[in-house]
């Protein structure tokens, strides 16, 4: 509990009032402190836990995120699905399954949830079954390749087929990337699946459910990245060197 920091009502609205005023010296930096500008060897000790957030969407590569953090907007979860069908059990193929849902301005993807589904006329049948899908999940052998597609393009698991639990931990639920990973509206999420041995019934879905953070505003989704460093460094005093600008930039 020592942890937790407790404000009188002035104290917040001073606390507001210093993060609004531009600072030379960069967001919430005590007066006198030299100005920083993100970029190798730039310490966050002098700024605090709210300019934390801040710089880490900018390291992730999203002055947007940044720029939202930094006004203090919130973020709302954003499920993205993709889902794949195995029809019957001679299927082991299921080839370019896209994402249920279109990305429309920068998301900040932290977990995957995967789930396998038994949707066969089995599902429910009697008390055990449901128990035995569980632990199917912990070996069904089907595994999958992830890509993004748009710009820019790469792969995730190298054009090899890997195990879902290497993707995402079906034992707790829960796979946490710890830094966060931020896709764009020009990107989607692409996979393959594939089944290593006979299906033990059919239909079978595969759903992995990509759990990411958007803000629950509208303004950031026509907005620049250079709009958004532009408002970052006028609102707020953040200083970043042109070589960070220009790689942002170009992306």
């Amino acid at each position: 509990m020592s942890n937790i920091v407790a404000f009188s009502e002035e104290q917040f609205k001073a606390l507001i009032a210093q993060i609004r005023t531009p600072h030379s010296s960069g967001l919430g930096a005590p007066p006198g402190k030299p100005s920083r500008a993100l970029g190798f060897g730039c310490g966050d000790s002098d700024f605090g836990p709210l300019a934390t957030g801040i710089y880490s969407m900018l390291a992730a590569g999203s002055p947007r995120l940044a720029l939202a953090k930094a006004r203090g907007v919130p973020l709302a979860p954003y499920i993205i699905n993709v889902r794949a069908i195995f029809p019957d059990t001679s299927t082991t193929l299921v080839p370019d399954v896209g994402s249920d849902v279109k990305i429309t301005q920068d998301t900040l993807i932290d977990s995957l949830i995967i789930r396998i589904q038994n949707e066969s006329d089995t599902a429910n049948q009697n008390q055990f079954q449901s128990l035995s899908d569980f632990f199917y999940g912990y070996q069904s052998a089907i595994e999958a390749t992830l890509d993004v597609q748009g710009a820019p393009r790469y792969t995730v698991t190298g054009d090899k087929f890997v195990p879902l639990s290497v993707l995402g931990d079906p034992n707790n639920g829960v796979g946490h990337w710890p830094g966060g990973w931020v896709l764009t509206y020009q990107q989607q999420l692409f996979m393959s699946f594939q089944a290593k041995v006979l299906l033990p019934y059919a239909p079978i879905e595969v759903i992995c459910s990509f759990r990411g953070w958007v803000p629950v505003t509208q303004a950031f989704v026509s907005m620049t990245n250079r709009e958004a460093i532009m408002l970052l460094q006028s609102e707020f005093g953040i200083q970043l060197d042109d070589s960070y600008i220009n790689r942002v930039v170009a992306l």
